[in-house]
Parts: C-alpha cells; structure tokens; sequence
C-alpha cells in the first residue's frame, strides 16, 4: 500500500521554489545584460553620429 503524506508536498513545495529562485535569476541577469546592452548600442550609435557642420 502506498502511503503519500506531507513530505512528498513539501519535496514538490521545495522543487517548485527552487524552480522559482533558478527563473528569477535568469530573468534579473537577462534584465542586466539587456541593460548593458542597450547603453552599449546608444554609445555606438551616438559615436556613428556626424556632426554638422
């Protein structure tokens, strides 16, 4: 007989919140890296600029 009780929810509670720790890493580095990027990119593209004159 097989017995299911309250440490196979807390197993799935614990992979669920380490899932959950693993996606909010990788969307705040994601979120920093699109920051670097994007101030990278204005400073090349403003260096490209031509002045008048």
């Amino acid at each position: 007989m097989a017995v299911s009780g309250v440490s196979g929810t807390q197993t799935s509670d614990n992979s669920i919140k380490t899932m959950t720790d693993a996606f909010d890493k990788a969307i705040a580095k994601s979120a920093e890296i699109t920051k670097i990027t994007t101030e990278k990119k204005v400073a090349l593209d403003a260096a490209k600029q031509r002045p008048n004159g």
